[in-house]
């Protein structure tokens, strides 16, 4: 198998390190959005039927 003999490549993921780094930071970006999307939709919740009044 090509990925076992490969050195540049890394098990588990058969990903090279700078491929595995570039998605690292393309997942945090996504967990980042979605955090920000999350916060704004308890915002607008909070705004239109406010809990804990």
């Amino acid at each position: 198998m090509a990925l076992k003999s490969d050195p540049t490549r890394v098990w588990p993921t058969g990903l090279t390190e700078e491929e595995s780094e570039e998605l690292h930071s393309k997942v945090i970006q996504g967990t980042q959005i979605f955090g920000l999307f999350a916060a704004l939709a308890h915002l607008l919740a909070f705004i239109y039927s406010p809990w804990l009044k």
